[in-house]
């Protein structure tokens, strides 16, 4: 008896010990299969023509410095949020995106973009507060700020007779007939009318507001030369000299500015209005190791301040040492930051069908 009890006693031990070997197994497994893959890519979606010429050299760079091979892809919002909205969260086809804050906020509301690890990202710190606040949902960032493109209202000097302060300004009789405005299809319209709304006194989220601008608007309805929808034909419109007036990016005006065009910008007093680009890495991303660390690489003041230097914007990193030529025509800190004001995307994003078929009807713009 005593020697079958014995072996019972052994059989049970081993039998023990096989079951925690094979737990533990599994739980190394489980660990294993939380943590993101080691891959030797990156894909990144850009902006096409200027915006992905001026990102590139510093992508270059990254791959020669890390061996990681970046994939880049040009395209726009429209069609990488449909894409990822199709992956649903898994395997997706961007690790990182460069994207818009109206994107932003629909694809962390479909579940689409992955909140920031700071600790994967140190240069996040440097970031203005007053970006990445409004990058930031239920306490976490789900986006880095890139650069800071602000609308104002762009003149041809030597054309008008009064110079702007203000949005309202464009409703100055001596413009009559050389006003061009974009409609709130063009992002430049959206955020013009934004600024309208926020001049007046109001907010995109009473209607009644709305309702104001738009009747102010059909006022101005006389002095409006052309309805642009793209930086083409605002250059175009300004050349010829048909439009004297126009509301246009900070950046895109200087680097016409350095063209050789006799322009003015002005950033208005009621307040200019932010066209922020914005890093985002998406949920399900096959290389989230190397999304990570591509985006502290292209948020660092030295890849900012290049692309600065290209493009003529303000940027998010508060450490970037500016050219003394932006530093004089582009206002640029949290000082100016913190004053934009910021399309309401909430209600903006759900009424811009109506929005615009109500400014075709009403001032004939396309």
């Amino acid at each position: 008896m005593k020697k079958k009890g014995f072996l019972v006693f052994v059989t049970t031990v081993i039998m023990a010990l096989l079951l925690a070997a094979c737990s533990g197994k599994e739980s190394s497994k489980s660990e294993s299969a939380e943590q993101p893959e080691v891959t030797d890519k990156v894909v990144i979606g850009v902006y096409g023509g200027d915006w992905e010429k001026n990102i590139r050299p510093s992508i270059e760079k990254f791959q020669e410095e890390t061996g990681i091979k970046v994939e880049v892809v040009a395209g726009a919002d429209a069609e990488w949020f449909t894409k990822i909205k199709a992956s649903n969260g898994k395997n997706t086809q961007y690790d990182l995106l460069i994207l818009q804050p109206d994107t932003i906020e629909r694809a962390v509301a479909a579940d689409l973009l992955s909140p920031l690890d700071a600790e994967k990202v140190p240069n996040l710190a440097d970031l203005y507060s007053s970006v990445q606040e409004k990058l930031t949902f239920d306490g976490q960032q789900y986006a880095a700020g890139f650069s800071m493109g602000q609308l104002g209202l762009a003149y041809r000097k030597d054309l008008v007779p009064v110079e702007p302060k203000k949005w309202t300004d464009l409703w100055n009789p001596e413009y009559k007939g050389h006003v061009a405005i974009s409609s709130p299809s063009y992002s430049a319209g959206l955020q013009f009318f934004s600024g309208l709304i926020n001049a007046q006194g109001g907010q995109e989220s009473n209607p009644e507001d709305v309702d104001a601008a738009f009747e102010s608007l059909k006022e101005l309805k006389d002095s409006i030369v052309a309805y642009p929808d793209n930086p083409g034909t605002i250059q175009t419109l300004l050349e010829r000299g048909e439009a004297w007036i126009v509301p246009f990016w900070d950046g895109r005006i200087l680097a016409l500015q350095e063209s050789g065009m006799d322009l003015g910008f002005v950033y208005p007093e009621e307040g200019a209005v932010a066209a922020a680009a914005s890093w985002a890495v998406t949920k399900g991303s096959p290389n989230e190791l190397n999304a990570y660390k591509l985006l502290d690489y292209l948020i660092s003041p030295e890849v900012q301040k290049d692309f600065s230097d290209k493009s003529f914007y303000g940027m998010t990193n508060k450490n970037v040492e500016y050219s003394d030529l932006l530093k004089e025509k582009i206002e640029i800190g949290e000082e100016a930051y913190g004053k934009l004001k910021w399309v309401d995307y909430k209600t903006a994003t759900p009424q811009l069908t109506e929005w615009t078929n109500r400014w075709t009807q009403e001032l004939g713009g396309q």
